[in-house]
């Protein structure tokens, strides 16, 4: 019985099997998959840059178009934390939390995805940022 349960999880290399996605291709916003989230206001808090909820492979999480100066970031997966904590942003103007964060091949980090069973919360604060962005890949998996 726990082999049938398996079974429906993963495929025969041991992933997950993805989920139907009827808006997939067409929802991405780069040509690597990626979807994008624009004006996202930490400014006045900590403020929620992305939930999912539901079975879900996360290949890749990055902030960009970021001011130099103070974050706080929070990463919440099936009720626990997983990070919550500052760092400044100086001289660059991209967070790459995990992933394949990269806009070309060249500069991509090629780590395996994660796994969330039921949600994600990411969320951002920031001392006067009022315009992040999110770049985020993730897929809807059975």
């Amino acid at each position: 019985m726990a082999d049938i349960a398996l079974s429906k999880l993963v495929n025969n290399r041991g992933l997950p099997n993805l989920a139907p996605d009827l808006t997939w291709p067409n929802d991405k916003t780069s040509g690597f998959g990626h979807k994008t989230i624009t004006g996202i206001n930490g400014s006045a808090g900590l403020v929620t840059a992305l939930s999912l909820t539901g079975r879900w492979l996360i290949n890749a999480l990055s902030f960009e178009n970021m001011l130099a100066e103070s974050y706080t970031v929070k990463l919440t997966v099936d009720g626990v934390v997983i990070w919550n904590a500052a760092e400044v942003v100086s001289g660059v103007t991209t967070m790459p939390l995990y992933g394949v964060y990269a806009t070309s091949l060249s500069n991509a980090n090629n780590e395996p995805g994660f796994i969330c069973n039921a949600s994600l919360l990411l969320e951002i604060q920031s001392t006067t940022d009022n315009n992040i962005s999110l770049l985020y890949l993730a897929r809807p998996i059975l």
